[in-house]
């Protein structure tokens, strides 16, 4: 017969279809009587026994092998052998190129459609994986981040910190909380940690206590996008104050009216639009001078210079009145609680928050498609060691020679897997 399995060792001997399968029935090929492990006497032939591994699948099918293998008894001390066969995972019941293959693609399909194409068992594929997850956690770093972000993401019901590497777009790290018993003993271990300079991130305060000690270099800048969404709840706060002075059928309209129409910026409305303000202005004057005090923090993020956004602030709230819009007060003091942290803003390099809200958004839309039915730790795995996202996020730079090598050249830098890559793929189905 046709050697259809070339594997050493065996030879198949027939082929049939089973239920859902293909079966290849072989045998082993035997060579001379082997000596006993234990005492070195000849060994005898002591009958057989057929066992049923997986295989790759052929035609699309999964492949069952029906092995047979002499057993061998030895005649001084009664040991019982039978032949090793070295291209068998005796552990998971299949051959090892069914386990590679398994391991090649675990990451990147579902585990029930891997199930499907294999004949192995769900919980056989979830096995491999997570053998694989952590042989990945063992041989995998990637490059530390000059430019850190850090923020939460609600994955497999509960928030996880992520870590990125903001002036290249990718994912460095994910943890399973954010709290501070997760988050300092991270960064007290991170490897070269002194190349951190800066690090954004929100007003949530475990997260500055945690890496401030640690990282020696690095200075904290308050993301933009979170200060200035508070200005933006505050107006909806003062909408919806309004709103409980109408009926029911004022409020829908309100809603659906008004809602989208203050919270865009000035320059973004269209013609119909900015009418569509001047009446409120006309109508809700409380509603429109709300929408005045939102815009005016909003520009106070336009200003290129530091020292005249400062005083842009301070002109800001010494407007306030001293009676009414309490959020915007509040929002007063928040900034106040951060002050340093907010204006470093103008010292931090250019587009920073925004590339955390770029990176932030990446993420939130891969979670929202892989959020459902994995554990944590197979999104996180799904996330941190998606190939071709991680080839994307790679770079190359000058290897200068070393006391070790006169040779120099250019190496392979790993940063993590690229965020709009992986929002692609999620998007494609690839992390389902």
């Amino acid at each position: 017969m046709f050697d259809l399995l070339n594997l050493p060792g065996v030879k198949p001997m027939d082929l049939r279809m089973g239920h859902k399968a293909i079966v290849v029935i072989a045998e082993v090929i035997e060579g001379d009587l082997p000596q006993c492990p234990d005492c070195a006497k000849p060994m005898y032939r002591h009958g057989r026994r057929t066992n049923t591994f997986a295989d790759t699948p052929m035609q699309m099918q999964p492949v069952r092998l029906e092995i047979t293998r002499p057993r061998y008894r030895c005649s001084a001390c009664g040991k019982m052998d039978t032949p090793d066969l070295l291209f068998l995972d005796e552990r998971r019941r299949a051959t090892k190129r069914l386990v590679d293959a398994v391991r090649e693609r675990c990451l990147g399909m579902t585990f029930h459609a891997l199930a499907d194409q294999t004949g192995l068992a769900v919980n056989t594929i979830k096995n491999i994986a997570h053998d694989l997850i952590e042989d990945l956690e063992r041989t995998v770093h990637y490059e530390t981040p000059v430019i850190m972000g850090i923020d939460e993401v609600n994955l497999a019901g509960d928030y996880r910190c992520v870590i990125t590497n903001l002036a290249t777009n990718n994912v460095f790290q994910m943890l399973e909380f954010r709290t501070q018993e997760h988050l300092k003993p991270f960064f007290k271990n991170l490897h070269d940690r002194e190349k951190v300079e800066w690090v954004c991130t929100d007003m949530w305060r475990p997260f500055k206590r945690s890496f401030r000690q640690y990282l020696p270099n690095a200075r904290l800048v308050i993301d933009k996008f979170h200060v200035v969404k508070m200005a933006s709840e505050a107006l909806e706060e003062e909408r919806k104050k309004y709103q409980l002075t109408l009926t029911k059928d004022e409020r829908l309209h309100v809603k659906k009216s008004i809602r989208w129409l203050t919270l865009k910026r000035p320059a973004t409305l269209t013609s119909a639009e900015r009418t569509a303000l001047e009446v409120v202005r006309q109508t809700i004057p409380a509603l429109a001078e709300a929408y005045d005090f939102k815009e005016a923090f909003y520009q106070i993020y336009d200003d290129q210079d530091k020292v005249s956004a400062m005083r842009a602030f301070e002109a800001w709230e010494n407007s306030l009145p001293s009676t009414g819009l309490d959020m915007f007060r509040s929002l007063t003091k928040t900034v106040h609680n951060h002050y340093e942290d907010i204006f470093a803003y103008w010292d931090a390099p250019s587009r920073i928050t925004n590339a955390y809200t770029e990176c932030l958004n990446g993420l939130i839309k891969v979670s929202n498609r892989m959020g459902r039915g994995y554990s944590y730790e197979i999104i996180r795995a799904k996330t941190l060691y998606a190939k071709h996202a991680r080839k994307v996020g790679s770079g190359v730079r000058l290897a200068f020679p070393s006391s070790a090598s006169r040779r120099g050249g250019a190496e392979t830098v790993e940063y993590g897997p690229h965020i709009p890559t992986l929002v692609e793929i999620a998007e494609e189905g690839g992390l389902d």
